[in-house]
């Protein structure tokens, strides 16, 4: 018999072919001898690895599901709590009914954490306590959870000012490339004041406050209208001036998209598409579809636009995506009524949000104010698809879930470490 003779390939070549596995493997893998485990921990390779994840595998999204006990009962308050559970946005699109069985390995509380703040090349952000508040570093995929860090009461209020920190800032969270440091940015417009923690470093730091009014600050309950990450930026919708909560008194000309370079630590002002020259009736949306910017607002009672900022910061480059017609994705938006009163209220509290785009650009996950559950738009097909996701519970669990659709960010699986 003749021998096997033993193939040696070179460093680079293993990094090249192991920066294609994923994540879970990779980690299976540290235990093969040192130099692997070496080579997967290395910040090159992590990065390497990271890019790939990011262009080429299953997109994913993560699902936050509220836990509201129907029995337990805490000095007089129900117990509340949040599991957040990456999800792969092809299989929604393939199979859009679905029980999801929820490992309890997501659920938040076990992690002494109460809401998710945002995603980041796999880590997510999580905050957690009450009138003192910290945050934790969390990969799932890595099954890995920092120390508390950042911890702070309301940073303003006076001593007879019983804020808790939750109910008086509002928390983004984003990487600065140009240095690979994760920020946290508080802010809080009435004082208007806006703070940097740079994860890895120890303090949190004033910059400039807000040039205009971001909407969160007066819709803070709202989900659609947190800042959204792209690329080193923060982004909110916002407008000049103040207003009184009734949008019905708003202009298009007071509206801007304000942008925190997280490089710079300075603001941008970006105008809204050249076409928004009609007040909608329901404020616009700012989000991130495809790698690009969006806004995406109501027209003329009869379709819903999107369109992309193809080159970021510049507001010359906006481009429309997508115009639905409203009968095209049978939703009803016929809000005619014999009383005027019941026709303005109910018009001016319906919303539209695009959630998530798939991978080849094709379908949208869109979440209306009228349904529960999101709606799938194939725009080249004209074809929707309802769907229907709900939770099973365990035999101790006493809890009513529902998904908070609003809250749901696009993740993806890494080997980025916790600091």
């Amino acid at each position: 018999m003749t021998p096997v003779t033993p193939v040696f390939l070179p460093g680079d070549l293993i990094a090249e072919l192991l920066s294609f596995l994923p994540v879970k493997s990779l980690v299976r893998f540290k235990c093969v001898n040192k130099a692997w485990k070496t080579l997967i921990s290395d910040p090159t390779f992590v990065k390497l690895h990271l890019n790939r994840s990011s262009s080429t595998r299953n997109p994913l999204f993560t699902l936050v599901i509220l836990h509201v006990p129907t029995t337990t009962m805490v000095y007089g308050k129900v117990g509340r709590g949040n599991s957040v559970v990456p999800y792969s946005l092809n299989r929604l699109i393939q199979n859009p009914s679905f029980t999801l069985s929820v490992d309890p390995y997501y659920r938040l509380t076990g992690r002494q954490s109460s809401y998710i703040i945002g995603t980041c090349n796999g880590l997510i952000l999580l905050i957690g306590g009450d009138l003192y508040g910290y945050f934790r570093l969390w990969n799932p995929t890595t099954r890995t959870m920092s120390y508390k860090f950042g911890h702070f009461r309301s940073f303003d209020s006076p001593a007879h000012h019983r804020f808790t920190f939750l109910g008086h800032y509002k928390f983004s969270f984003g990487l600065d490339n140009s240095t690979d440091t994760y920020k946290i940015v508080a802010s809080n417009y009435n004082p208007n004041i806006v703070r940097i923690w740079s994860v890895g470093h120890y303090g949190w730091k004033d910059i400039q406050s807000f040039p205009v009014v971001p909407v969160h600050s007066y819709f803070g309950e709202n989900d659609v209208h947190n800042a959204v990450y792209l690329s080193s930026t923060l982004n909110w919708l916002a407008v000049h001036n103040d207003f009184d909560y009734d949008i019905k008194n708003l202009k298009v000309e007071q509206f801007v998209i304000v942008s925190l370079d997280l490089r710079t630590e300075t603001y941008n002002q970006y105008r809204l598409p050249r076409d928004f020259h009609e007040m909608p009736s329901a404020l616009p949306i700012v989000a991130v579809l495809g790698g690009f910017l969006c806004c995406s607002y109501f027209y003329k009672e009869t379709d819903f636009l999107i369109w992309q900022m193809k080159e970021l910061g510049n507001d010359e480059s906006w481009t429309q995506f997508l115009k639905i017609r409203y009968q095209n994705l049978q939703i009803n938006h016929d809000y005619f009524s014999d009383h005027e009163f019941i026709h303005d209220t109910v018009k001016y509290h319906f919303q539209l949000v695009p959630l998530l785009l798939s991978e080849e650009a094709d379908t949208l996950v869109l979440k209306t104010s009228q349904e529960s559950h999101p709606i799938l738009y194939n725009w080249k097909e004209n074809r929707v698809q309802r769907t229907k996701v709900t939770t099973s519970t365990t035999v101790t669990d006493d809890s009513r879930n529902s998904i908070l659709w609003c809250s749901a960010k696009v993740y993806v699986e890494s080997l980025v470490p916790i600091f």
